[in-house]
């Protein structure tokens, strides 16, 4: 039996008998109820003292998570409508016509859903999925929603389970054209109508965490990149490029102990689907090597491999798979495979080793003597790669909560902190997220956060949108110049301004507190000086489209323009023949938390293909730092140009 099967201690016989009774006994439950399984209502979780970022990018375009974008996202992937329902999907990708891997499983790491999964190859190279999703709702927004019972609820094809369907193609991206370039295509579809019919939705309550749109809420989780619309509001091409399959982690999933359905009779359909997915990969690998944005699957080629054995030899997937990057070597950690085998392999190797581009693979530094692409770093193929995210491992899992990425592995994550939250911090220097007994704390204790240190005229705008898990606020001016006549608009709001008639060091200290009474404080050091040559408002007109263009960041241009870096892959356009560089800029900024926008960490960081392009230590380079980061702190306006500025 399956090692995550709640009936792990139980006689097979009682085990089935109890689960068929729990089984019977929600679905008497569920029927008696006044909604049907697609009415259920989610629970309401306040987001700002619980962690509530499941499915969604830590930086997106404005436009992503918003129906316009999953309305040009299908009108990209099915431009003449062909797959409104799900019925019209399977009939377009051929599974009317036979030959069809099926496999039924319960993820425990993903969305918990019981998976009816069904996939197909043609001629044509195209390779198609689609997978029921089955729930039995115990308690409307519960997680006891997410067990077992999904199973049972799959192997039974109890159609009145099905929440939804989901749909992934690699097809070619022109219809008209089957030897256009392959890319990837989700579609999802809700439960089925009273006449058996189910119709593709732009959004969906995927965990009980409301409603999130296409394509985001599955892009996020297969390595895809949320780039803005073109000026025609439609998809670019670099967009759908970017999505690619995960690689099915079979130790993740749950199987029926019965004849049909066990671990043992499903090795050979998911060995199928992992070997589609390897081709997709392959097929990946083989482009151009003049993309520069393209993705460096090389990574999760090895993982694949790996898994089931070189050329794929075996008929069994193989969980103690440790890649090169991975394995005990004089330089590492003795217990570096158990990290990864523990916390890496299982919670982050299946989202990152699909990211990364190949313009981060040519950037390579020295790390114990060997040359490592620290630029890219994000697919974490070797320890150095992973550790080289210290920081922000502590920062996004331990503090903000929003690694795993989603719900149910979140979950499992720290069903036992005092296990896998424990061993990964074990690797991780600094970390400080401890309560007065020294354990590992679960995200959800309040964290003030004010921003950087900074020198501006009067008024200064001052934020604590970026503080976590944050109920009340609390703004005091701890020291000022003597005489000095200081106020601040608000001592209880999330934002306040300061406002001073004296140049000079002032100390502010903001105080959170969350429901508990635990609270948290942060200080920043603001020098007022009315001789700042900043300009009272920037604009990305006048101040900042001119340092993108200078000699500042002039070796941008050699990737970043619409003649090379379009036929590189690369987005994002540095030049003034871009009718969408503002809105390509703007895509960049993170509001909430302004040093960390991609802006500003891609050109002064090793993170980035094309290398430091800002050198911090660098008076001038500084400066240009300094303007675009008061920029994003004043939101970013555009200006009065309306080539760029017609929004």
């Amino acid at each position: 039996m399956n090692r995550y099967s709640f009936a792990f201690f139980l006689p097979p016989a009682v085990a089935c008998f109890k689960r068929l009774m729990a089984l019977i006994l929600a679905l008497s439950v569920v029927a008696c109820g006044s909604k049907s399984d697609s009415e259920v209502e989610a629970v309401s979780v306040d987001s700002s003292v619980t962690p509530d970022s499941f499915l969604t990018y830590i930086n997106v375009t404005e436009e992503a998570g918003t129906l316009a974008y999953a309305q040009a996202y299908y009108r990209a992937v099915d431009p003449n409508d062909t797959r409104t329902t799900l019925e019209d999907w399977k009939s377009v990708n051929g599974f009317d016509q036979g030959d069809v891997t099926h496999t039924v499983f319960r993820d425990t790491k993903d969305l918990g859903y019981g998976r009816d999964m069904y996939a197909r190859s043609d001629d044509q190279g195209n390779i198609s999925f689609y997978v029921d999703n089955y729930v039995v709702v115990l308690q409307p927004g519960n997680s006891s929603n997410y067990g077992p019972l999904n199973l049972d609820a799959a192997i039974a094809q109890d159609r009145e389970r099905v929440i939804g369907s989901n749909a992934i193609e690699f097809s070619p991206i022109d219809e008209n054209d089957p030897a256009s370039k392959k890319v990837l295509k989700f579609y999802t579809y809700g439960p089925p109508d009273g006449q058996g019919q189910q119709a593709r939705l732009t959004s969906a309550n995927l965990d009980g965490r409301g409603t999130k749109f296409m394509p985001d809420m599955c892009l996020v989780c297969h390595g895809g990149s949320l780039y803005p619309l073109d000026e025609n509001g439609d998809f670019r091409v670099q967009t759908l490029e970017s999505a690619k399959p995960n690689l099915l982690d079979v130790d993740t999933f749950e199987f029926e102990d019965t004849q049909g359905y066990s671990l043992e009779d499903q090795q050979a359909p998911l060995k199928q689907i992992n070997q589609w997915v390897h081709q997709i990969y392959q097929t990946i690998e083989n482009r151009s090597d003049d993309d520069l944005g393209k993705w460096s699957s090389s990574h999760a080629l090895d993982i694949a491999q790996g898994h089931y054995g070189n050329g794929f030899t075996s008929d069994e997937y193989n969980g103690d798979y440790v890649p090169v990057g991975w394995q005990t070597n004089a330089d590492r950690p003795a217990a570096v495979e158990s990290l990864y085998l523990e916390v890496v392999q299982p919670y982050c190797i299946g989202c990152h080793a699909i990211r990364g581009t190949a313009a981060g693979e040519r950037q390579l530094e020295l790390v114990n003597g060997q040359p490592l692409s620290v630029a890219n770093a994000i697919n974490f193929s070797s320890y150095e790669k992973f550790i080289s995210y210290n920081d922000r491992i502590i920062e996004y899992v331990y503090r903000r909560g929003i690694m795993p990425l989603t719900l149910r592995g979140y979950e499992k994550f720290w069903e036992y902190p005092e296990s896998v939250p424990s061993t990964l911090a074990s690797f991780l220097s600094g970390f400080d997220v401890f309560d007065e007994n020294r354990n590992v704390v679960e995200p959800g204790r309040p964290y003030a956060r004010i921003g950087s240190d900074r020198t501006q005229p009067s008024p200064v705008a001052l934020s604590g949108s970026a503080s976590l898990f944050a109920d009340r606020y609390r703004w005091q001016i701890i020291n000022a110049p003597v005489g000095a006549q200081v106020t601040l608009s608000s001592s209880s709001s999330e934002n306040t301004v300061l406002t001073t008639d004296t140049d000079g060091e002032y100390q502010i200290q903001l105080t959170v507190v969350n429901g508990d009474g635990v609270s948290s404080s942060d200080i920043m050091n603001v020098t007022v000086d009315s001789r700042d040559d900043h300009p009272s408002t920037l604009t990305f007109v006048d101040d900042i489209r001119p340092i993108l263009g200078s000699n500042d960041l002039s070796q941008c241009s050699s990737c970043h323009s619409d003649s090379i870096g379009g036929r590189q892959g690369i987005t994002l356009y540095y030049d003034d023949s871009s009718p969408t560089l503002y809105r390509d800029v703007k895509a960049r900024a993170n509001f909430d938390i302004p040093e960390e926008s991609l802006l500003l960490t891609k050109p002064t960081g090793n993170y980035h293909g094309g290398g430091v392009q800002l050198d911090r230590s660098d008076f001038t380079d500084e400066q240009s730092y300094q303007t675009l980061l008061a920029w994003i702190r004043a939101g970013a306006p555009c200006g009065d140009d309306v080539s760029f500025c017609d929004e």
